[in-house]
């Protein structure tokens, strides 16, 4: 669940035939270990792992091709009796297992370590593993005009010829690095592991892996922790799911006096300053925090709506919306400025956050409610931009409608949603969930995209106990009441107008009375 690799630009924050059946077995996938001390990035004392790598065909269907080596990292448990292990899918595509386990998700592995060895996996292309596909390059768009689609979408088909380029003069196969490839990878693993079965931990895109893996390999799969999910037609993102958080987003706010009588309708702020940018893209002075030099920007209409996407990834970004959309109604430009400069001169993004979604697709189904929900949503198209234009210009094939179609597994899988989450909404959960009859749905209210879940300890408790095959019924968690970060209002001034009494709230903020 991390960050879009390339999130100024607003790529959202998946070839080969259609689907197959498994292949059989092939010779063992070798595997080798080395002791690895973790150190976590919140400062905590260092955590004893291994760093292993497996190496697997980069196309399963050509075993005696090339092949490739998939890194992960291992936290033995120490129990007796130990459960099955439990493979971390990350998110993205283009997340690293192994840099999620340094982060806000440790907790849930220790938890989770208690009784079964955990193993953050780099998938295919990503983190430590060989290759890494990154992409060459960077983007240099013109600072004198508003970043428009067109001009965009054509920056990112130059950036994609030229990755296809570099890395086929390095006998790379890009069309390998798709969904069904990582979840043979997956089995392999198991399979280098001795492990009879595994279970599945997973996060937005690695959701999506899991459900294709659990398809492929069912019997392989003990149980599964879904946080947010992706179904299998669910890679192209739907307007409306980003429309509906910002008119929650809306209610919060008129939920809310002291903001309130500020900025009496957050939607209708949003629609004056668009409208305004679209008449009239205005030149905002900001820092460049490449070379600290002062620089002239032009923003429009365009940018805007991908800076907004951009900040409905997290609760705190979404507690910073309405502040930075009252500045702009005050005329004070200079975050989206400051964010469009970042990302007119960004690094290109690797190759697999193309190669995995493009392979991925969309319906016919899909694409159509995309289009009809495009023109009366504030955002627009921008939900997944580049994707689905800028596929043909990655080469890869489809996987087909049979990989789009439902799955429908007997394994025990807990499906984890959020009520402000714009990318992997609580719909796609209920509708992967009619396939599982031995599914459960855990909807939390006020989780955004980032961190869904498992930031909670009760979230955390819930998934680790659900992985050592306890049970756990369909339930509801909340996450704890966030402000809305507002510039120039103290915290003092929160409090007097909004409480009356202590509130623990950092200074800027505004809060509101929870969900």
């Amino acid at each position: 669940m991390r960050h879009s690799v390339f999130p100024v630009l607003c790529l959202a924050a998946s070839i080969g035939l259609a689907q197959e059946s498994p292949a059989a077995p092939a010779a063992l996938p070798r595997i080798r270990t080395t002791p690895y001390l973790l150190q976590p990035r919140d400062g905590s004392p260092a955590v004893t792992a291994e760093l292993g790598w497996v190496t697997v065909p980069e196309n399963h269907s050509r075993a005696d091709g090339p092949t490739i080596e998939l890194a992960f990292l291992r936290l033995r448990t120490a129990a007796v009796r130990p459960g099955p292990p439990v493979v971390w899918l990350a998110g993205g595509p283009g997340g690293s297992g192994t840099q999620d386990a340094e982060g806000a998700i440790l907790p849930l592995f220790r938890a989770i370590a208690e009784t079964s060895d955990v193993i953050a996996l780099d998938q295919r292309g990503m983190g430590r593993s060989l290759p890494r596909l990154d992409c060459p390059g960077a983007f240099d768009l013109p600072l004198d005009r508003p970043m428009e689609r067109n001009f965009v979408l054509a920056a990112f088909r130059e950036r994609a010829a030229e990755c296809r380029e570099h890395w086929a003069r390095r006998g790379v196969d890009l069309a390998s690095y798709n969904t069904n490839e990582s979840a043979r990878d997956i089995e392999d693993l198991r399979r280098a592991l001795g492990a009879p079965k595994i279970s599945l931990l997973a996060g937005s895109y690695g959701t999506h892996l899991a459900l294709a893996t659990i398809r492929l390999f069912e019997g392989s799969i003990e149980r599964a922790v879904l946080f947010g999910v992706q179904g299998p037609d669910h890679m192209e993102r739907l307007p409306g799911d980003f429309q509906d958080v910002l008119e929650k987003i809306d209610l919060l706010v008129k939920q809310t006096p002291l903001l309130a009588e500020r900025l009496p309708t957050f939607l209708g702020a949003i629609q004056i300053v668009m409208d305004k940018l679209d008449r009239d893209p205005i030149a905002v002075e900001t820092l460049d925090p490449a070379t600290g030099d002062r620089r002239t920007v032009k923003v429009g209409k365009f940018d805007l709506q991908c800076f907004t996407r951009n900040l409905l990834a997290s609760g705190d970004q979404i507690s910073r919306l309405p502040g930075l959309y009252l500045a702009m109604l005050q005329g004070d430009f200079h975050e989206l400025a400051a964010s469009s400069l970042t990302s007119r001169r960004s690094a290109a993004p690797p190759a697999v956050d193309f190669t995995m979604r493009c392979s991925s697709g969309g319906s016919a189904a899909r694409r159509e409610k995309i289009r009809a929900q495009t023109d009366r949503t504030l955002l627009g198209d921008v939900a997944d931009f580049p994707i689905p234009d800028v596929c043909d210009a990655w080469g890869v094939s489809d996987l087909g409608p049979s990989f789009r179609a439902p799955v429908t597994a007997v394994v025990p899988v807990l499906f984890v949603s959020g009520t402000l989450d714009a990318h992997t909404p609580v719909a796609n959960a209920k509708e992967v969930l009619a396939g599982f009859p031995n599914g459960r749905h855990l909807i939390v209210d006020g989780g955004a995209h980032c961190l869904l879940g498992f930031s909670l300890p009760k979230g955390r408790k819930l998934a680790a106990k659900f992985l050592r095959g306890e049970s756990v019924s369909s339930a509801r968690l909340s996450m704890p009441a966030f402000g809305f970060r507002v510039p120039g209002l103290t915290r003092e001034s929160a409090i007097a107008a909004q409480f009356g009494r202590a509130l623990r709230t950092p200074p800027g903020y505004i809060g509101f009375g929870g969900q």
